[in-house]
């Protein structure tokens, strides 16, 4: 792997400890992305930060990181179906971007998880199953 690749791989996996880390701060920033039929709002908010720092951790240690990046994809794509499909549905044009944002960095996580992890125990799994 060449030094951009490298450069990649870390503009990839350090901006989730940033994401992970906001949904620490203050919750009238995150509350208006979790949908009104979910219980105890303020809880997911936490419980997305401490997934996006949990999949930071296992790429910088390298454990579990296939798996964990595979995580990251689900999670987004669920973010996709959630949250950001039916904002852009009730004619929210940031739920547009959102949606192709989450998507293309779901992707991201997927092509991770095949070609960068270390770990691939899960993945080499899960695609010997297909």
């Amino acid at each position: 792997m060449n030094l951009f690749q490298k450069l990649g791989k870390w503009l990839f996996i350090l901006p989730y400890a940033v994401f992970g880390l906001l949904h620490f701060g203050p919750l009238e920033f995150s509350l208006d992305y979790v949908p009104a039929w979910l219980p105890f709002p303020a809880f997911w908010v936490y419980f997305i930060g401490l997934c996006l720092l949990g999949f930071t951790l296992s790429a910088v240690l390298k454990r579990f990181d296939g798996l964990a990046a595979i995580l990251l994809a689900a999670l987004l794509l669920l973010f996709v179906a959630v949250i950001h499909i039916p904002k852009a549905a009730s004619g929210d044009f940031l739920g547009v971007i959102a949606t192709a944002r989450d998507i293309a960095m779901a992707g991201a996580a997927m092509l991770y998880a095949q070609h960068v992890a270390k770990d691939k125990s899960f993945v080499s799994h899960l695609i010997s199953q297909s």
